[in-house]
């Protein structure tokens, strides 16, 4: 069993879903854990109590393990540094985060709903994450140390009603991409993961009787494989996996060659345009700097040989 002796993880909205499901597979192999959740409304604005995220500590420490509950609603730099304060406080470090908690306004279409429903949506999901990952960022820089897992979601891809939180699990994405490169150097690990499980969520935003089979996908399928990506056995960062339903792969952004002209125009598109499209060539882009130099190795003229070699040092 992997383990965690020794360590201290803050996992987010952990006090129902896949968020303590993590607590949990962190806490019987020995992390001590700060179990993170407002008790409030997937909806984001629904009224909480801290009761949800002590009855997760129960469930630990009943097990053997160490844990202390608290009750604040991710979304602001206060609420951040309160949630670290309170980590530190307890425990003295912090080694992992997981930012699981989150929230989604039932479906509306692009010009409905109020625009504070959907700010609320986007401070939940993307700015308490950012927020978390600055306030445990210096701990983890001096401790040359660290594993954070941010939680994204396949709406990115494409989903209709979703605007607000398919917006917030996008920024999820690029913000832990940079945070990755800016990591690596310092021993902080920062992954990416598109969940699937039956939840809560699932209740509010499914359609009633469409979704019986998708009950075997249990929170608990995910969280194993979040533990993973949070443990000392992890030596990967930047990297996008789905874990779901007992399956976890590497998901990534492709790009292929393409078509190129030193003098581009519309016809030139036309006439090419499912050459373009062809990714029989295509590979990974792992991040910007990546896709730059190998964009521009494309273009022929002799600066863009020498930036493809000069970009990455």
């Amino acid at each position: 069993m992997l383990s965690f002796a020794g360590q201290v993880a803050i996992v987010t909205g952990s006090g129902r879903g896949i968020g303590r499901a993590t607590a949990l597979a962190l806490g019987k192999r020995g992390a001590k854990v700060l179990v993170n959740d407002y008790g409030g409304g997937f909806d984001t604005l629904t009224p909480g109590t801290n009761e949800v995220a002590q009855s997760v500590v129960d469930e630990i420490v009943a097990a053997g393990g160490e844990a202390v509950a608290d009750g604040t609603a991710v979304g602001t730099g206060e609420s951040a540094r309160v949630i670290v304060e309170s980590a530190m406080k307890s425990f003295g470090r912090v080694d992992i985060l997981v930012n699981n908690a989150g929230g989604s306004r039932p479906f509306h279409n692009v010009d409905e709903d109020a625009d504070e429903n959907l700010e609320g949506v986007i401070r939940s999901n993307l700015i308490g994450s950012l927020m978390l990952m600055r306030r445990v960022w210096p701990i983890m820089r001096d401790q040359n140390y660290g594993r954070i897992v941010n939680t994204s979601s396949n709406t990115v891809l494409g989903q209709q009603g979703m605007l607000a939180y398919v917006a917030a699990k996008g920024g999820i994405i690029g913000i832990s991409g940079s945070a990755a490169i800016e990591g690596g150097p310092l021993g902080i690990l920062v992954n990416t993961i598109f969940p699937q499980a039956y939840t809560r969520s699932v209740d509010d935003t499914a359609e009633p009787g469409t979704m019986d089979w998708f009950k075997s996908h249990t929170p608990e399928l995910v969280a194993e494989g979040v533990a993973f990506l949070c443990s000392r056995e992890c030596n990967v960062s930047g990297e996008l996996f789905r874990i779901g339903g007992g399956r976890f792969s590497r998901y990534g952004i492709y790009g292929n060659k393409g078509v190129a002209d030193a003098e581009l125009t519309a016809e030139f598109v036309a006439e090419r345009f499912d050459q373009s499209r062809d990714m029989a060539d295509a590979e990974i882009v792992p991040d910007a700097a990546y896709d730059m130099a190998r964009f521009n190795s494309a273009l022929a003229s002799d600066w863009q040989s020498e930036l493809k070699s000069d970009w990455r040092k």
